[in-house]
């Protein structure tokens, strides 16, 4: 192109180059036409853009700027300041089109009243010379065939992408969820992900079983209450079942929790040996507070790290995974899903439902993995996206209303839980069933379910529960006291267990 300017530009051909140097196109032009048709590759090919496009001189450089400027000008003054970098411009055509920015500019020119005289400067009439140009022959290149992105494999025990060619004249498909070897699962865990009131029951239920369980947080403290909780309760739970229990690893670091067992053990160099990367969890669910940014960025996190014929499972009690896989952006939605557990181990019931892209078999698979230790899955129907599952809906609006009779001064909570248990023979109301979830929680839920659904008119009610109780730290059992002080909420137990052993002599009298 001679000695005025040299173009760094990999992927034109040499017709395009030949082309740009015949034609009598001052030097903005010809940069203006490679830049065009290195654009058009990139837009549909998907190709990162090169760092460096065009070198030039330093005397054009300025002028590279000031042309550019007075595109932005012309973009501001006559086409309504749509973008004209990377712009879906339909002035011309009226049908949305991703194309460089000479070409944006040449169908701006083309629009009624707006006309080479238009436009600012001699250089940017130049440009939309070059751009018409550039245009024709963009449009009589669209149907190139772009070179198809190889699929990506995964091995079952790896977390590392495999790159695998896709033969000629075939497209790829979503890889199939294959189940683990039922061997297996004697050594490759359960990550449980957080480690608060509800993740330590998680995980001491699937404990129960002689199964390995990892519980992962970023709060040693948590870890150290959740290990304080399950030492405590693990034994008397599978000596009701008459079952042994496994072993239980906490963890602060995310790279032991989903590829290792847990408990790796180094070999004498530090390192960890190939054959533990085959312990790595074959379930993962997380039990983090009810924030839908906060879950999804988590689950798009386990998904990249953990092996690819690991479940992935929320126990959100309000937010589906459906929602999760698109605020978080998913690569393979087929192997989440919702298992909504209640509070586990004296609710042993589990709600499953699917994220609208779950394979089939991971739900067989994992209810037959829950009735092994003392679980029972309630599967909602694959098609079906149910906002709170089966119980939650019906739950909700219980208490829903116990909020509202509350914060009107209607009733205290003792007089709602005492009518509740007489008419229903329940062993707990709703307000001590709504301090043992923890009231942030309670709050947490109404206010997403208040944004999906503002006709529930629930928000004076809300307001009372965070001004009261939850901004003041009452949080409920976590905290000590909530809706019942932990005084009385203490006094309700003992007059329960009397209660029971009364029962209990009575049918033994008869």
């Amino acid at each position: 192109m001679g000695g005025s300017m040299l173009v760094i530009f990999s992927h034109a051909t040499q017709s395009q180059l030949v082309m740009a140097e015949e034609k009598p196109w001052s030097t903005t032009q010809r940069s203006i036409y490679l830049y065009a048709v290195r654009k058009r590759q990139l837009g549909r090919c998907g190709e990162r853009e090169d760092r460096q496009m065009v070198v030039t001189p330093h005397r054009y450089r300025s002028r590279h700027r000031a042309a550019a400027a007075e595109l932005h000008t012309f973009d501001a003054l006559n086409m309504a300041a749509v973008p004209l970098r990377f712009a879906a411009v339909n002035a011309a055509t009226h049908s949305p089109m991703r194309c460089p920015p000479p070409l944006a500019l040449a169908a701006a020119v083309g629009r009624p009243g707006v006309t080479r005289s238009a436009l600012p400067s001699r250089n940017a009439r130049a440009i939309a010379s070059s751009a018409r140009v550039v245009s024709r022959a963009w449009q009589a290149r669209r149907t190139v065939r772009c070179r198809q992105a190889p699929a990506i494999q995964h091995s079952p025990l790896t977390t590392s992408p495999v790159p695998s060619p896709v033969p000629s004249g075939k497209t790829s498909h979503p890889p199939k969820w294959r189940a683990p070897a039922e061997e297996s699962l004697n050594r490759r865990p359960v990550l449980v992900v957080g480690a608060g009131n509800i993740g330590r029951r998680v995980a001491l239920v699937w404990a129960s079983n002689s199964r390995p369980v990892t519980i992962y947080d970023i709060s040693p403290d948590a870890l150290h209450s959740a290990t304080e909780y399950i030492t405590d309760n693990l034994g008397a739970y599978c000596a009701t079942r008459n079952t042994h229990p496994g072993r239980v690893c906490t963890t602060t670091d995310l790279k032991t929790a989903t590829t290792t067992s847990g408990h790796p053990e180094y070999t004498a160099a530090g390192t960890i040996p190939p054959l533990e990367h085959t312990k790595a969890p074959w379930l993962a669910v997380e039990c983090l507070p009810e924030s839908l940014p906060l879950k999804a960025s988590v689950l798009a996190l386990l998904e990249r790290s953990l092996p690819a014929d690991c479940l992935l499972a929320s126990n959100s009690s309000s937010l589906t995974t459906a929602e999760m896989a698109v605020e978080g952006a998913l690569s393979h939605p087929y192997r989440l899903l919702n298992t909504h557990y209640f509070i586990p181990p004296r609710n042993r019931m589990v709600e499953l439902m699917s994220s609208g892209a779950t394979t089939g078999a991971a739900f067989s698979f994992l209810a037959s993995q829950m009735r092994r230790v003392g679980l029972v899955p309630v599967v909602v129907p694959r098609e079906i996206q149910s906002q709170g599952f089966v119980f939650n809906r019906i739950w909700a609006a219980c208490k829903r209303e116990t909020l509202a009779v509350l914060a009107g001064g209607v009733a205290k909570p003792a007089d709602v839980d005492a009518l509740f248990r007489d008419f229903f023979h329940a062993e707990k109301g709703p307000c001590e069933r709504m301090d043992e979830i923890g009231l942030d929680t309670v709050a947490r839920v109404e206010q997403h379910d208040l944004e999906r659904r503002p006709e529930l008119v629930s928000g004076p009610a809300l307001e009372w529960l965070k001004r009261e109780y939850v901004e003041k730290g009452k949080l409920g059992e976590k905290s000590g006291d909530g809706l019942f002080t932990g005084e009385e909420r203490d006094a309700l137990r003992e007059k329960n267990y009397l209660r029971r052993i009364a029962e209990v002599e009575q049918t033994a009298g008869a």
